[in-house]
């Protein structure tokens, strides 16, 4: 019997039911973390979708410069975000 906040993932790990979702602007150095939505609109959606931030997509921040752009990788390649496009981007620390 599964307990009420935890949901069964190919019969092999527990998860739980809802993850906690923060701004990619907010994530820590050096952790791995999974893109869930991108609020935004369409035009700015289709252009972080050609740079390859596709919701399930894992990236990881390589570079915080203070106030200033947040560098990642993703798809194997290194983009710089402003603060206010990466704070459009929701993600979920991957474990």
């Amino acid at each position: 019997m599964l307990n009420n906040n935890l949901e069964k993932d190919n019969d092999t790990k527990l998860e739980p039911a809802e993850k906690k979702l923060i701004a990619l602007a907010g994530a820590q150095l050096s952790r791995k973390y999974r893109i869930e939505k991108i609020h935004g609109g369409s035009w700015f959606n289709m252009r972080l979708l050609s740079l390859g931030f596709i919701p399930g997509e894992s990236i990881m921040v390589i570079n915080r410069f203070g106030n200033g752009p947040i560098t990642v990788n993703v798809k194997g390649n290194k983009v710089a975000l402003g603060r206010g496009a990466a704070a459009k981007i929701m993600v979920s620390e991957m474990r």
